[in-house]
């Protein structure tokens, strides 16, 4: 029987680092990022701020995601497992060390008291895609990726995941636009990896993603096509913003839209290629007895609006958003 103190509050307990390890593995990068903070995954590692020292660039403390174990190129400090950072970062010794994370891990690692959120209304379908949907969503963070960094966009509602070793973003979808950020019903899940590979976790046919703030106003919604192209626009405007994230899926995402909302101005924001093209002529038809929607296309140097997004940045952007109705080249009436 190990004591150990505290703060002011004396317990007396077994501590079980090898199951404390054990669960540290099932889930790191919660973990991680309530301990070490908010950091960038890169390759196998997680590059954070050095806790200990006025660190002001990442890059030379490094956490390998998979034990926990971390060296300090700068300063030499290291340790082999999750126990040894958490020791390192409370400052104290390991046994107090795997304490403190035994408390921490037998709470769930609560997620109301960690530094993200999740959403607490996701679907509570029976069906066992549904339940891995759940599964995947509350066992991801908020983090950079990879992915984030080489299209130049911050990671807005998604979030990242772990998954083999190899950080995934994880995409929310849903089939319809929620009132806020608390009422989103999650359908379907997209996952990006560290190289852009792309998968969905169920069907999408009607899903989409919603990109900007969930409560924007409804007044104008912007539909394109993928992720990253939603979110340039997203951090470019103050449109809602969705993401079909298909050309073939657009048609039945801006008939959701029109359903959902028959007096909003609808935009099809469309990449510079024929399946765009196509995409912009089977929503506009598919809707025309109910009402009309509009097309704007990148300038003719960029295939989408991410291209154009990292050439000119978000400023630029939206700018050429906010001129919409002078730029009759790029804008399909």
């Amino acid at each position: 029987m190990i004591s150990y103190k505290l703060g002011n509050i004396e317990k007396d307990t077994r501590v079980d680092f090898q199951n404390i390890k054990q669960k540290y593995r099932e889930n790191p990068l919660p973990i991680l990022r309530e301990l070490v903070g908010a950091g960038e995954i890169h390759g196998s590692d997680y590059v954070v701020l050095n806790p200990r020292r006025n660190d002001r660039h990442r890059g030379s403390f490094r956490i390998k995601i998979s034990t926990g174990g971390f060296y300090d190129f700068a300063t030499g400090d290291k340790g082999g497992s999750i126990i040894d950072l958490a020791a390192f970062v409370y400052n104290c010794g390991v046994v107090e060390a795997a304490a403190k994370l035994g408390d921490f891990l037998g709470k769930g690692y609560s997620y109301k008291s960690m530094s993200y959120v999740t959403h607490s209304t996701i679907s509570q379908s029976s069906t066992k895609n549904h339940i891995n949907q759940k599964f995947v969503w509350e066992k991801s963070v908020v983090l950079n990726h990879p992915y984030l960094r080489r299209k130049g966009i911050s990671i807005g509602n998604a979030r990242v995941n772990l998954y083999k070793g190899k950080a995934n973003l994880v995409i929310p979808l849903t089939d319809r636009v929620p009132e806020k950020y608390d009422s989103l019903e999650i359908k379907g899940l997209q996952f990006i990896g560290e190289v852009g590979q792309k998968r969905f976790m169920g069907p999408i046919k009607g899903l989409m993603h919603v990109s900007s703030g969930y409560e924007r106003s409804r007044e104008v919604i912007v539909i394109s096509e993928g992720y990253a192209t939603a979110r340039s626009i997203a951090e470019s405007t103050d449109f809602l913003v969705l993401a079909a994230m298909s050309s073939i899926n657009m048609k039945n995402v801006t008939e959701k839209i029109a359903e959902q909302f028959p007096n909003t101005e609808i935009i099809i924001a469309a990449d510079n290629d024929e399946a765009g093209k196509k995409a912009v002529i089977e929503a506009r038809r598919a809707i025309s007895k109910i009402k009309q929607c509009r097309a704007v296309y990148p300038t003719p140097e960029f295939n989408d609006f991410n291209d154009m997004y990292q050439a000119i940045g978000a400023d630029g952007l939206g700018e050429f958003f906010s001129r919409l109705d002078t730029r009759m080249a790029h804008f399909d009436i």
